[in-house]
């Protein structure tokens, strides 16, 4: 009867899935050591340090979405 909506709901969890394991298994720890390599001071290293913390957030805001949606 919903096979439709299920499908598209297993197709964002997997996209989701994929997401985090590329955000938490690549990006930041790329971020965290391009930000420990560079020459910045200051505000821009504050600002800069946030980065890895807002990706992180944004992941984490995906999957409550889709878990949201699911109901």
């Amino acid at each position: 009867m919903y096979k439709k909506a299920q499908g598209g709901l297993v197709a964002a969890f997997i996209g989701i899935l994929v997401a985090v394991i590329v955000g938490v298994g690549v990006a930041i720890p790329v971020i965290q050591d391009t930000i420990t390599n560079a020459s910045l001071s200051g505000t821009t290293l504050t600002i800069v340090n946030l980065l890895p913390l807002m990706i992180g957030l944004v992941l984490f805001v995906a999957v409550a979405a889709l878990i949201t949606l699911g109901r």
